[in-house]
């Protein structure tokens, strides 16, 4: 039965060597580093997400151009033909107006044909056989004046446009942190699994030296069946830091794609050797971070470009509560011969009139003026709770980097104890002095210190991913 254990045991450190074999040959193709740049560049490029922001800026422009469509220039047409009755006549009437966003003023110029007979009540309706050419302007003194809902409706597309860009770039302040916190994490899942390769290394080394030991009688047997157990946990270890290191990477993939738009799972050839080393944070410029953030941060300057834009509509709810008064002047001439009893109509003539209109009960305009001030309201409360919300994300990301760093700085500490006393115990048991198992406890122990140091140091990172997020800094730092 021990026999069979042994042989089975045996078995098992061959497969795992023979795993190893096949590790090194894969590590060994030269490749470069995968960098945080490359993968934050790639994802600026390619990720669909962006790719939808942008396509809603563009929507965006498109509502730009169709409200600046409102100015464009407009032609009427009018024609009537009587061959038949009292009066046999014909009219054309043509008229092209341009608005314009100065006071809301309208100029036009128009030509009209009035041919045949026409009563006495009717006669403007007759022209010079040339037509009449008429030109005039039409302004809104008082509602409609200061703005109207074109003039409106082009500020507030002009604001939708830098929304939609505000939208884009917080939506790709998100995207850059979920793939910087992924980046370091496939990070860190490699250089655990190379620090559990280190750990099953130490075993096997050790256990042809044992072997031979146990066979001249220094080392009791239980000592060589202690070691290829280790050899056996330490490589269930690495099968663990494996799966880890896969699952890394497929988070990461997330966020990565080929020439082809493709998802692109990283190679591990492509792992850093390192963690970048950690800068000790400056606490007396978290100040200067909050009031970057607030002047920076996308969702904010989103916040306030919607109060822009609200402001517009109140503007133009409290205008429309005014009476509607409009001065509307033009001048007129008829061109070409004119029979001699219709010689009233070569004089040319300037014509100027003026229009009130007032609603009396003035609910509508009323009800949306109510609808726009509490919708300003409403924003600035909003506005109110994002600004102490930045201050608050800030001030706990920079809390959160200033104590990963000093865990840095601890974790190295114990490491460098662990890998002393890992050392001495080694020289003890060689000196007879200790057993196998004191020897993997301290190997183990200073491997666990080692993993916590890499553990130390993506949360450094990671801190620092989301101090850059909440200070709305985009790209690596």
């Amino acid at each position: 039965m021990i026999r069979a254990a042994l042989a089975l045991l045996l078995l098992i450190v061959c497969l795992f060597g023979h795993v190893r074999e096949t590790m090194a040959q894969e590590t060994a193709a030269p490749a470069d580093p995968l960098t945080l740049a490359e993968v934050l560049a790639v994802l600026a490029a390619t990720h669909p997400q962006l790719e939808a922001a942008r396509q809603r800026q563009r929507a965006a422009e498109g509502d730009a151009m169709a409200a600046r469509g409102g100015f464009d220039p407009v032609l009427r047409a009018r024609g009537q033909y009587a061959p038949i009755g009292a009066f046999p006549r014909g009219t054309v009437d043509l008229e092209l107006r341009q608005p314009t966003p100065l006071w809301g003023l309208s100029v036009y110029g128009g030509w009209r044909l009035g041919l045949g007979s026409f009563a006495v009540y009717d006669l403007r309706g007759k022209t010079a056989d040339g037509g009449e050419l008429r030109a005039g302007v039409s302004l809104p003194v008082w509602q409609g004046g200061p703005i109207d809902r074109r003039r409106a409706d082009l500020r507030v597309s002009a604001l939708a446009q830098d929304a939609a860009a505000a939208d884009r770039d917080a939506r790709a302040i998100e995207l850059e942190r979920a793939a910087a916190r992924a980046y370091w994490a496939w990070v860190g899942a490699g250089l655990r699994l190379t620090v559990q390769r280190s750990l099953l290394a130490l075993a096997e080394d050790r256990d042809e030296g044992l072997r031979k030991q146990i066979v001249a009688g220094g080392v009791p047997a239980v000592e060589g069946i202690d070691n290829r157990r280790a050899i056996l946990d330490r490589g269930a270890r690495i099968v663990a830091a494996e799966r880890a290191l896969q699952q890394a990477a497929f988070e990461l993939a997330r966020h990565l794609r080929d020439a082809d738009g493709e998802v692109e799972v990283p190679a591990p050839t492509r792992l850093p050797g390192a963690f970048p080393e950690p800068q000790r944070p400056a606490a007396e410029l978290l100040d200067a971070l909050i009031d970057e953030a607030l002047q920076r941060r996308p969702d904010l300057r989103r916040l306030l470009l919607q109060r822009e834009a609200a402001a517009v509509e109140l503007k133009l709810a409290r205008n429309n509560r005014s009476p509607k008064l409009d001065i509307d002047a033009y001048a007129a001439k008829d061109i070409g011969s004119l029979d001699p009893a219709y010689a009233y109509l070569r004089p040319a003539e300037f014509v100027a009139s003026v229009n009130l209109e007032l609603p009396l009960a003035l609910r509508g305009a009323r009800g949306k003026l109510r609808r726009a001030e509490a919708e300003l309201a409403r924003i600035d409360a909003e506005l109110r709770m994002a600004r102490d919300m930045i201050a608050l994300e800030l001030r706990d990301a920079h809390s959160a980097l200033v104590a990963a760093h000093a865990r840095v700085g601890l974790a190295r500490e114990q490491l460098a104890a662990a890998h002393e006393l890992e050392q001495a115990e080694r020289s003890r048991f060689r000196l007879g002095d200790s057993t196998l198992l004191l020897v993997n406890l301290r190997e183990q122990a200073a491997t666990d210190a080692a993993l916590q140091e890499l553990e130390a140091l993506a949360e450094y990172h990671r801190a620092s991913v989301d101090l850059r997020a909440a200070a709305g800094r985009l790209g690596p730092s």
